[in-house]
């Protein structure tokens, strides 16, 4: 049971970890083609 525990810590830590390291990418590249995203939205 503490080892089904443990586990769960774990991937609940890895996958925050995973998702704001999506997010950082994300943003890189909005900023990086911010004008692109723009026009197309146009």
């Amino acid at each position: 049971m503490q080892e089904a525990a443990r586990r769960a810590v774990r991937e609940f830590v890895a996958d925050a970890d995973h998702r704001e390291r999506v997010a950082l990418a994300a943003e890189t590249v909005m900023r990086s083609h911010a004008d692109a995203l723009r026009r197309l939205g146009e």
